[in-house]
């Protein structure tokens, strides 16, 4: 069984919560406690819009995460 599943994080450098409490990565981590591997990841980075203050200290992933699980007989 394949499941596709979709990454985001956008944050500002500075921030010092832990970047694993993303409701994303929540999600991921649990998948796999479950026994979900990841078989293929496309990661992008994506430009954060200059006109923003503080700019320079933020960044933003997607990705999507394709999960599979053997078939359970």
């Amino acid at each position: 069984m394949q499941k596709l599943v979709y990454l985001s994080n956008s944050r500002d450098y500075t921030e010092q919560n832990d970047v694993n409490d993303n409701k994303y990565f929540v999600r991921i981590n649990k998948l796999l406690e479950e026994g979900w591997t990841i078989s293929q990841m496309a990661t992008q980075t994506v430009d954060v819009d200059p006109k923003l203050e503080n700019y320079l200290h933020k960044e933003t992933l997607v990705s999507f995460v394709l999960l599979e699980k053997p078939e359970e007989k």
